[in-house]
């Protein structure tokens, strides 16, 4: 698609993201991660694996924020968003960002320069722009 998000069997894959490093990485109530003109906020508990191994990270509850800044500067290598409303982060040196589905609020929403976006729903399942959704 024209828009860097392809239609995958069971999700999305948001391969404009793909290449892209995270030039800025932000910790508040969420997480964001800047990648390029686009973005990707966290705002559910997440698991970041790494060389170490896989650590629960969750911005809200201040859970080890001390690993998130070890995400900046690395580069995207896949970003799938699951129709079930999982969301996995690869990158180029093998460390992966999972967020489950939350069953309280959106876990994480992926907004694009061109105003295109994808979210999911509390409980699972994914939202997408209407723009989105007209080029399916």
């Amino acid at each position: 698609m024209e828009n860097g998000i392809d239609r995958t069997g069971e999700g999305w894959d948001v391969r404009s993201m793909r290449g892209v490093g995270i030039g800025e990485l932000t910790v508040g109530n969420v997480l964001r991660l800047h990648v390029g003109s686009s973005r990707i906020e966290v705002g559910g508990p997440a698991e970041l694996t790494t060389d170490h191994g896989a650590v629960p990270v969750h911005a809200s509850t201040r859970t080890n924020l001390d690993r998130l800044p070890q995400l900046l500067d690395q580069v995207v290598s896949e970003v799938r968003a699951a129709d079930s409303g999982s969301l996995r982060v690869r990158f180029a040196n093998g460390w992966r960002l999972d967020v489950p589905v939350s069953s309280a609020a959106p876990g994480w929403v992926i907004g694009l320069r061109n105003g295109c976006f994808i979210s999911a729903l509390p409980g699972g399942g994914v939202r997408t722009s209407d723009r989105l959704r007209a080029r399916e």
